[in-house]
């Protein structure tokens, strides 16, 4: 294949897409993802709430000027700051949407970027909407590209990738030229970065790696728009992105489909607040839950097998100690899964004091790795849960996807179930009405009144 300048490509795509040439509404699509940004971002003000205050007085002691809103806050900060700090929140509990074959989290790289930078120059919806669009369909093609090298190397591909993506929807949004918009795109791949090792300790520090890409996303653009001349080739170069991330990229990501259906509907919804590879396990355990016959006090093992990279990032602590490291126990979650029924906020909370009975169903947990269960052309992402009787008898449930993938979507009353859980303690069911009406109902999306809406919560 002829080797081509991958971000001459991008941005002469991202500089020509026009939301009103789509062959789809996609409205309805980038209003679903904000609402799901601002329920995910609700649950980690609750659930990452050390982290969330650092942060704040960090930021907060910058000062500068007041151009974008923050989440849950009534001041007003410069673009990049707030696309930080609402990033952060909406990483917290690891509930934002992701890809799985991109092997990240797209919305929360490229949602906050767009909606401080708009704020701050007075954009309209279609802006929005156009930014956020090709903030997707940078994100999954770039990360496609490279994943799971990219993972397999220790980088958090959120933050790689994601400040790629950033900076595109960011260009988009200003109405940039294809040639400004591939400089925002070079200089934001040149910022890349982000170390998965926030998954094996220091959980609470994992939103840094959304929040930087975000806030490289924003200054990327109004760099871009001053004229700055990034690197020519920041991806095939001989010290570009593709070698310092992959070594054998899958360049025809980049291309394939490539102004045809956008892939931003091809993301995940979560329902549970831990990473995405550890979802079909808890599936698989509600599913034993709901089994008449399932005596949890007559198990004598577990067998759990699940593809190698969920193992990688999600099997290496057992019995957590923390919400922070609740949300990277496969361990852990299934045993709450096997009591009862799903996983949820609470149950992070609960790993501080951990129940006997938990500890117990832990010890009899066995992992195996099986690449069946990861199969990017068949759409296969998930595990085998199989439970040993005392009587020899096998409990067994498979689950090739977690619900929430486009296979098997969320329906409206999953999201406001999610939208419920996540408020409980913050917002009543009236401002939980404002927030779904401002974002889903209103004929115009106005970011003041959202952020107004969300500013008044119950401490």
């Amino acid at each position: 294949m002829e080797q081509i300048n991958t971000c001459k490509v991008l941005g002469d795509w991202t500089a020509a897409f026009d939301l009103n040439d789509t062959d789809k509404d996609y409205g309805n699509s980038v209003r679903f993802r904000i609402l799901d940004y601002v329920i995910s971002a609700i649950a980690g003000l609750k659930v990452n709430n050390d982290y969330n205050h650092m942060v704040e007085r960090v930021m907060y002691g910058f000062g500068g000027n007041e151009q974008s809103s923050v989440l849950f806050c009534e001041k007003k900060v410069p673009a990049p700051a707030a696309a930080y700090m609402n990033a952060s929140y909406g990483h917290g509990a690891d509930l934002d949407d992701g890809h799985k074959t991109a092997n990240g989290h797209p919305g929360v790289a490229v949602i906050p970027a767009v909606l401080a930078l708009a704020e701050s120059e007075d954009r309209s919806n279609q802006s929005v909407y156009e930014g956020i669009l090709t903030g997707y369909e940078i994100y999954i093609r770039v990360s496609n590209a490279v994943q799971p090298s990219a993972l397999q190397r220790g980088f958090h591909g959120t933050g790689v990738v994601g400040a790629v993506a950033a900076s595109a929807a960011c260009a988009k949004l200003l109405g940039l030229d294809a040639d400004k918009t591939c400089q925002a795109i070079s200089y934001g791949a040149v910022q890349a970065s982000g170390l998965f090792e926030v998954s094996e300790s220091g959980q609470m520090t994992k939103p840094v790696n959304p929040a930087n890409a975000c806030r490289t996303g924003v200054i990327s653009a109004l760099m871009a728009r001053e004229g700055i001349h990034a690197p020519i080739h920041p991806f095939e170069g001989v010290k570009g992105f593709y070698k310092a991330f992959s070594g054998n990229p899958h360049v025809e990501e980049i291309t394939s489909g490539l102004g045809g259906p956008l892939l931003i509907d091809t993301s995940y919804v979560k329902l549970y607040p831990a990473c995405r590879h550890l979802h079909p396990v808890v599936d698989a355990g509600a599913a034993l839950r709901k089994m008449d016959d399932v005596n949890l006090n007559q198990i004598k093992s577990i067998k759990i097998t699940t593809y190698p990279n969920s193992i990688l990032v999600t099997g290496n602590i057992r019995k957590p100690v923390s919400a922070d490291e609740g949300k990277f126990s496969m361990t852990y979650a299934l045993a709450k899964a096997l009591q009862n029924g799903t996983y949820t906020l609470d149950d992070l909370e609960d790993c501080k004091n951990m129940s006997q009975e938990t500890s117990a169903l832990i010890d009899k947990m066995e992992i195996i790795p099986d690449q069946f269960y990861e199969n990017k052309e068949d759409h296969i992402r998930g595990c085998h849960v199989a439970l040993i009787m005392e009587d020899g008898r096998m409990m067994e449930v498979s689950r090739l996807l977690p619900k929430g993938d486009p296979e098997t979507p969320l329906t409206e009353a999953d999201l406001m179930g999610k939208m419920s859980s996540c408020c409980k303690g913050i917002y009543g069911r009236s401002e939980q009405s404002d927030i779904y009406k401002c974002i889903m109902q209103d004929e115009i999306l106005d970011l003041g009144h959202l952020f107004h809406i969300l500013h008044h919560y119950s401490n």
